[in-house]
């Protein structure tokens, strides 16, 4: 029988931010004694391979305004994009044009993978307070990222010793405390750092920790079990020893302790019953609806950069990222009598490892050329774990030691080449071809548990292995001096998935086998792009600027589970044969939309109004492939925010306010007039208005303070988005936080 996986050392977990942060301070004086012995170095640029419609970008400002909890809320106001799943801690989705599964929007910090999957958990986990930057590129238009990213690819960077510094300085220090009154988060954080990108060193080291009580919903509800402890360290070094030479390396680490519904996406918990009550006391009645969930992911990257003083043909890069998604839950032992077979058992391990090297280089031949070609490689591993003590004596299920149902053991490698020329035939027009090549390859492993395989039931285990090319062409034309229109097109595809190839059940069900037979998915985009920047439109001295994004995407031989009684064979009421896989190849989908965001400058004053609208159907239906078409699930309802301030210069003070308009969603999947099960319910529209303010002095005793106020939900509204699938939205929470530069 198998021995019970050893638990991570809580003493080094808990020593790890303190030791960035004694490595970091140990360092400041090494960075400065170097001031004196400076060698040349010039200011390495990042390399901005497409500049295309459908990007989108915040900066230090926007990330810090809201005073977020999570990624996806920091998002949320942007167009097309939303926070889903529920706001409990590690229950966040991020939904872009409709799309929300970790293959079809891709997440990385710091170029990290970090995208967690498990059935009813949140897919991301990033603490806000470390970012400085974020770019989402929407709808799988750069030729830098390969398999899937129909929806988006999110880049996250933490922030720079160049973020930190304050002016005309090369070392210095952060401290910052907050409070949000929903759920009595205390936030504190810390950082030193010294150096800079006009210096030979940097170095930066910052903790963070965080912990919440319960939160309440608009109508005074407690959300139980919405609160826990959560910890984010990093350390950040780079070296520019020669010109043109950089070095860089960054560890963070992540980690938080909570007592959840082992159902992170879920709602309000049920209370127990009154027998539960009387047999367990209530205490203990309601501790057996949930976990003690114990998470850490961390991540590490490296790069090195050459852009040559003489040669512009040559600007290399070598970057290598790698991370750990781990997450340890264990239920009470009052319930383990219970069968938890399709929720993980009784205690589990998930383990989910990915590492990537790119290799490129950006080389400038004239005026107007420029040549992009890499080579990338990645890896990523799925180790499942549960013990499931009701089958402790049971040879079938390896004695209650399992690869939980849901949750495959396997392997991923992919292997790419790209190439991207940007070609300017005349001044104003830019014209951008992109080839990419991957070939991916998927290595299941069999199930602990002898009952998931069985050969004559269909488990097969064996490596699969797609192959196929990306091509894309990007136009752009600049009609006017403050204006651009583009066009882009793509042609690319999405491997199955290690989840949808070696899923396997039981001998006993009709659908027990794995599901070999899987064809990737393909989709075909059309994005049409509109901007411009012009001065002096209403007034002197201000600035309007616009950009309008409209956007097509087909897709075809989708990959989704066999649903429905009847038709989940090959043929119209078809029973499938025996040992049938549980996912298929369906006839496709269709979603189009539009982003439209405008902003407005004049002296003090800025305004924006962001718009998005998504549309989208399925070819046929989810359960039935000949039966009539039906809406696209996770389409979100159309979505305005407006945002409006004011900068009061000579004080430091900025102050505003921001509506957030959403329409009622009520197009939705129904059979023969019944709600399907796979659709979500139905919402309401809603307005929510949250006030800001920023206070950070330019002169006197608290020039390095800065002092934040954020009111969310001022008017307490009771509402549930479309996207938590009915589970109701956080009341009013007043955010608050005090930081200090020195």
């Amino acid at each position: 029988m198998m021995q019970q996986q050893p638990k991570n050392g809580r003493a080094q977990a808990a020593a790890f931010p303190f030791c960035l942060s004694a490595l970091a301070l140990s360092l400041v004086h090494f960075s400065v004694a170097a001031e004196d012995q400076q060698l040349q170095t010039i200011k390495v640029q990042s390399t901005a391979i497409q500049k295309q419609p459908g990007v989108d970008k915040l900066g230090a400002e926007e990330i810090a305004r809201p005073q977020a909890r999570s990624l996806a809320e920091v998002l949320d106001v942007l167009p097309g994009v939303n926070a889903g799943g529920s706001p409990r801690p590690g229950g966040q989705v991020i939904n872009v044009w409709g799309y929300r599964t970790v293959e079809q929007v891709q997440v990385q910090l710091d170029g990290a993978n970090q995208v967690f999957s498990k059935y009813q958990q949140g897919t991301s986990f990033i603490e806000p307070e470390l970012l400085g930057k974020v770019e989402v590129i929407k709808g799988a238009q750069s030729a830098l990222y390969g398999n899937g990213g129909f929806g988006a690819v999110i880049r996250a960077e933490t922030k720079s010793v160049d973020e930190l510094l304050m002016p005309g300085e090369s070392v210095g220090g952060f401290a910052k405390i907050g409070r949000q009154s929903n759920g009595g988060q205390i936030s504190k954080s810390v950082a030193a750092y010294a150096g800079g990108s006009e210096h030979s060193a940097d170095i930066l080291g910052y903790i963070s920790q965080s912990r919440s009580g319960d939160g309440k919903t608009g109508d005074d509800l407690t959300y139980l079990f919405s609160g826990g402890e959560q910890k984010a360290g990093m350390l950040k070094l780079a070296f520019r020893p020669w010109a043109g030479h950089q070095f860089r390396l960054g560890m963070v680490r992540q980690e938080s302790d909570m007592r959840t519904p082992w159902a992170a996406r879920s709602g309000q918990v049920e209370a127990p019953s009154s027998s539960d009550i009387k047999r367990y006391g209530e205490a203990e009645a309601w501790l057996r609806k949930t976990v003690m969930r114990d998470q850490k992911i961390d991540s590490l990257n490296g790069e090195w950069s050459y852009a040559s003083p003489d040669n512009s043909w040559l600007d290399l890069s070598v970057n290598y990222a790698q991370s750990r998604r781990y997450q340890h839950d264990k239920r009470p032992e009052s319930a383990w009598k219970v069968d938890y077979r399709s929720s993980y058992g009784h205690e589990s391990w998930v383990t989910q490892n990915s590492r990537s090297l790119d290799i490129r280089n950006v080389a400038k031949l004239g005026d107007s050329n420029s040549l992009t070609t890499g080579l990338s490689w990645s890896k990523q591993d799925w180790d499942p774990r549960s013990f499931l003590a009701t089958k402790a004596k049971d040879p079938d299920y390896n004695y209650g030691w399992i690869n939980a149902y849901g949750g495959n053991r396997g392997e991923e490698t992919m292997r790419s080449a790209y190439l991207i020329h940007e070609w300017k035939p005349l001044p104003d027009w830019k014209i951008t071809p992109s080839l990419r090549y991957d070939q991916v390859a998927l290595y299941g492993k069999p199930n602990l548990a002898p009952i998931y395989n069985v050969a004559s039931a269909g488990h097969d285990y064996r490596p699969v292995s797609f192959t196929g090319w990306s091509p894309r062409l990007a136009i752009a034309w600049r009609f006017s001096p403050g204006g651009n229109a583009s066009f882009s097109y793509v042609d690319t595809w999405r491997a199955p998935t290690v989840d949808e190839v070696y899923a396997a059940q039981t001998p006993l069900s009709n659908l027990s086998g794995t599901s070999r037979y899987l064809k990737p998915e393909k989709l075909r985009g059309f994005y049409y792009g509109l901007d411009f920047e012009r001065s002096g439109v209403l007034s002197a001295g201000d600035k309007l600027s616009m950009s309008l994004l409209a956007y097509r995407q087909l897709v075809r031989d989708n990959i989704y589970m066999r649903l429905g009684n009847g038709n989940t064979g090959d043929s119209p009421g078809q029973t499938p044969p025996a040992g049938t896989g549980f996912y298929r190849n369906l006839s496709g989908y269709e979603i189009h939309g539009y982003d439209l965001t405008l902003d407005y400058q004049l002296r003090g004053w800025f305004a924006s109004a962001v718009l998005s609208a998504t549309s989208g159907d399925h070819r046929n239906s989810l359960r039935d492939p000949w039966g009539n078409s039906e809406p696209v699930v996770d389409i979100p309802p159309r979505k305005a925010v407006l945002t409006t301030g004011y900068r009061v210069a000579r004080l430091g003070l900025t102050f505003g306010g921001q509506g957030k308009f959403v329409r009622t969603q009520d197009r939705i999947p129904y059979f023969e007039g019944t709600r399907t099960a796979y659709s979500m319910p139905p919402s309401k529209g809603y307005v929510l208005i949250n006030l800001f303010a920023a206070w950070q002095p330019q002169s006197g005793a608290f020039k390095h303070l800065e002092a934040r106020v954020a009111v969310d939900n001022l008017f307490n509204r009771s509402y549930s988005p479309y996207l938590t699938e009915g589970i109701q939205g956080m009341g009013r929470s007043i955010r608050t936080s005090l930081s200090w530069r020195f």
